[in-house]
């Protein structure tokens, strides 16, 4: 594939709830520029773009796939990116780099939960965007509802560049209002062909009206414009689509068109208009981003010129081929072997070979130029998010900004000695998908992972048995519950051991008193008269710590809690750090029993973001979950929540959300601080802990 100036490359990403067909638009467009030779089908599972095997066997899109063709004279970048929501995160990765979107609705739905999602990431990116309603040969396909649609759950300014010729069964062709012409279709699939026509005589009336709407806004972003179609009545085809590039470009405007994507029916109209309305990276605002050391803002310009500065914004790993980098390439020009700096990191890079890709086929390049995506291998210092720059302007680029997981489970291999190897392939996982996360929680000696979603975690669990060799269980993750105490209290022990020869003896007098919440920990030595000597204080402290780690109660961590040392015995010969260390660990414990011992939990602050309809249906769910709400604010037609809620209290909740907000409620969650377990609880939780131990103990 030749190279492309920055002014006639389309960098475009497919958004769309799951299931619209956006892998099969793809592959219309893909066979109509004969990138490929067929038209692939997911349930026959031998589409272009979903390729992995997890995505055969689950006939969905998990990774995001690129697609690069070239059609009417330019170059696309085509990313096709998933729908469910668990797999969000190559829609953000998608989006930091896309210069435009499509977005896809099925004609006999208009805008569903998927849909209001990705739309709500597309406003947060302001990325300008275009709407295809596919399926327009569907049962009950309406047109005109599914704009609707984005008008009403959207709030889009949704306007039509075409009008459907039939609908469901009759889907005969299209009114392309831009040129005032009409198309009809001779054939489906690979067959189709489509021939202008007269626009059909019962259209002419609502062609018409809707090429003067058209016109107006594709006028209204340009004074010039607006004049000459005030004084002249009509704009030529340019002007109309130079107006409506303007308008989507600014965010304010969504041209919608049709289609049948599976019978390749009205998808060479939609790719015409990809170049002709969706904006080059030369029409975009540039990247922007600090130098290394942050003391200026640096502006990358899409020229070959300027020095090099481009963006790894997905990484997947290939069991014989090692990972794979896809680069957007935002200023300079990239070219295998080329030595340059990763300023995310500060380590030197050199570029092996570099390749264009559609799907899993790779087409060496040699070189990328500004404004292009191009795909790396066996790079050795570099990971999603980081920056390539040249070193004589090591420029940061912001990586895509990533959702946090709202899902966690605790995560076990099935055979002893896999644990080695399971860390491996989890931080492998967790470099190509930033959104699933493993970390160990010391309280409760777990390795959790999150994510976004069961099917997320379901997906990674069949990656390590698959890739990894390692077969492991998921189960409910503990609650890393604190212990604490309400009163003050003092103790003694002393501990002797005497077994031939040196022995053992540490005496040790601790006072506990209670700090504020969050506060920790603190140790006062208040011994007096050398009643324990200075090199033994060390280790009292130590073994107050030690003690600390798996409280009385129920061997959870101890926190804020003030120990005080102030008095105890040593013996010249039989004293030792041990001895000490041993009598404060027994005292502590001792002295915590009769201080009003108490068991805390973790409390989440929530965020939920529901439409305004289940308002009430969330909040008495979070408050039957022990919530406490602390208030609500209006975000257009959806209402945020925010809420304290016990973290025993949100395990699943995301599945939970989805279920009572018929899948369109979102949350996020982060711990707020640790407050008292009701009494009745409480007892329940040490009871159990308590059973736990002595079945460990007789085991």
């Amino acid at each position: 594939m030749k190279e492309f100036a920055a002014g006639s490359i389309r960098n475009v990403s497919l958004v769309a709830h799951h299931g619209v067909g956006k892998t099969s638009l793809a592959e219309a467009m893909l066979f109509l520029a004969k990138a490929t030779n067929r038209l692939g089908r997911i349930a026959d599972g031998t589409t272009v773009l979903d390729h992995a095997p997890d995505e055969l066997q689950r006939q969905i899109t998990i990774n995001l796939g690129l697609a690069q063709f070239e059609w009417s004279g330019h170059k696309v970048n085509l990313i096709d990116t998933p729908g469910y929501p668990d797999f969000v995160g190559d829609v953000y990765a998608a989006l930091r780099v896309a210069d435009s979107a499509i977005l896809i609705l099925r004609a006999n739905a208009g805008a569903e939960v998927g849909t209001e999602v990705v739309w709500e990431i597309l406003k947060q990116q302001k990325t300008p965007a275009l709407v295809v309603v596919n399926m327009m040969d569907k049962e009950h396909a309406d047109f005109a509802a599914a704009v609707r649609s984005c008008r009403d759950r959207l709030g889009m300014n949704a306007v039509p560049v075409q009008l459907p010729i039939g609908q469901a069964e009759h889907f005969q062709g299209v009114i392309d209002l831009v040129e005032n012409k009409a198309f009809l279709f001779t054939g489906k699939g690979v067959e189709e062909k489509s021939r202008e026509a007269p626009i059909p005589d019962d259209l002419k009336a609502q062609a018409a009206e809707a090429r003067a709407l058209l016109m107006e806004e594709a006028a209204t972003g340009d004074e010039q414009l607006m004049e000459k179609l005030f004084s002249a009545g009509e704009l030529t085809v340019p002007e109309i689509r130079q107006g409506l590039c303007e308008r989507v470009v600014q965010g304010d405007l969504a041209p919608v068109f049709c289609c049948s994507a599976y019978h390749n029916q009205g998808v060479k109209e939609v790719l015409d208009e990809v170049v002709d309305i969706l904006p080059s990276p030369l029409q975009v605002k540039p990247a922007v981003g600090p130098s290394m050391n942050g003391n200026a803002e640096i502006v990358c310009k899409p020229t070959p010129s300027e020095p090099a500065a481009a963006l790894v914004f997905k990484t997947l790993s290939e069991q014989h081929l090692g990972d794979l980098c896809m680069i957007r390439v935002f200023s300079g020009r990239l070219e295998t072997g080329k030595d340059l700096l990763n300023t995310t990191r500060n380590r030197s890079e050199r570029l092996g070979s570099l390749y264009h890709l559609i799907g899993k086929e790779r087409l060496e390049c040699g070189a990328a130029t500004a404004g292009d995506i191009v795909a790396a291998v066996k790079l050795k210092e570099t990971q999603t998010g980081d920056t390539l720059a040249d070193r004589t302007r090591p420029v940061k680029l912001a990586p895509p900004s990533f959702p946090s997981p709202v899902t966690a489970e605790s995560i076990h291999s099935k055979n002893k000695g896999d644990e080695e190897k399971m860390a491996q392939g989890l931080a492998r996982l967790q470099q190509e998908d930033p959104t699933f996360r493993k970390k160990f929680e010391p309280s409760t000696r777990e390795t959790l992972v999150l994510g976004m979603g069961d099917l997320q975690l379901e997906v990674m669990v069949d990656r390590l048995k698959k890739r990894f060799g390692v077969e492991v269980l998921l189960t409910r993750p503990r609650v890393p519950y604190r212990e604490t105490i309400r009163g003050k209290a003092q103790d003694e022990y002393r501990h002797k051991k005497q077994t031939g020869g040196r022995g053992q003896f540490g005496e040790v007098h601790l006072r506990l008193e209670p700090l504020k919440r969050g506060e920790g920990f603190k140790f006062v030595d208040e011994v007096k008269g050398g009643v324990v000597p200075n090199q033994y204080i060390p280790a009292v402290e130590k073994g107050v710590i030690a003690a600390m780690e798996r409280g009385p109660l129920a061997g959870a961590p101890v926190v804020d809690v003030q120990v005080a040392l102030f008095f105890g015995k040593y013996h010249d010969v039989d004293s030792s750090e041990m001895a000490f260390k041993i009598a404060a660990e027994t005292c502590f414990h001792q002295a915590m029993l009769k201080a009003n011992p108490v068991l805390l939990e973790p409390i989440d602050e929530l965020e939920v973001r529901v439409p305004e309809e289940f308002l009430g249906d969330v909040m008495g769910d979070l408050s039957s979950k022990r919530g406490k709400i602390l208030g609500t604010e209006a975000d257009g037609h959806y209402q945020v929540i925010r809420a304290l809620v016990p973290g025993a209290e949100i395990y699943k909740y995301a599945t939970h959300l989805r279920s009572i907000s018929q899948g369109r409620g979102m949350h996020s969650a982060r711990l707020s601080h640790y407050d008292e377990v009701p009494r009745e609880l409480a007892e329940r939780v040490i009871a159990a802990a308590r059973a736990e131990k002595e079945a460990g103990a007789h085991a």
